[in-house]
């Protein structure tokens, strides 16, 4: 867990079991589901979850793709954290999995109340996801390229 959200889990105006919890998944459970509104962050604890995204490959044949799996100390979630819309990829446990689950509207009150406790959390969240971005872009690029060599 980084260094900057455990000192808000551990912060007493944060407590336990009113703004956070941990919660355990079983092999194959549905963490969050794609399209679904919520905003809560998570952090794991143990275990892996794959990301999963449904992808259309025509109007008859749907399948879902695995872009990531993450293990223990990686948040997911966070997309959500300052607004409520529906959620871009399904999150699965692989493994018996334990995580902290953060109520978002609680922890974005508590960043907006206590900047010097918030500013760290978000400055890591933007280096995980500028390095998401960048292994996208070249996984994207490797994808059209691949498409174009296929292509008359």
């Amino acid at each position: 867990m980084s260094d900057a959200l455990k000192a808000i889990l551990q912060h007493p105006e944060f407590p336990r079991g009113k703004c956070w919890e941990e919660a355990e998944f079983s092999p194959d459970w549905v963490i969050l589901k794609e399209g679904e509104s919520s905003n809560d962050l998570y952090q794991i604890l143990s275990g892996v979850v794959r990301v999963n995204m449904a992808v259309d490959v025509t109007p008859e044949q749907h399948l879902e793709s695995g872009l990531m799996e993450m293990t223990r100390g990686d948040t997911f979630g966070e997309l959500n954290l300052f607004c409520v819309s529906d959620r871009a990829a399904s999150v699965v446990a692989l493994s018996q999995t334990r995580v902290i689950r953060i109520d978002g509207v609680r922890l974005t009150a508590f960043m907006d109340r206590y900047p010097e406790l918030g500013y760290p959390v978000l400055k890591d969240f933007f280096i995980k996801h500028a390095d998401m971005l960048r292994s996208a872009k070249e996984r994207l690029s490797s994808l059209y390229a691949d498409k174009l060599r296929h292509t008359d």
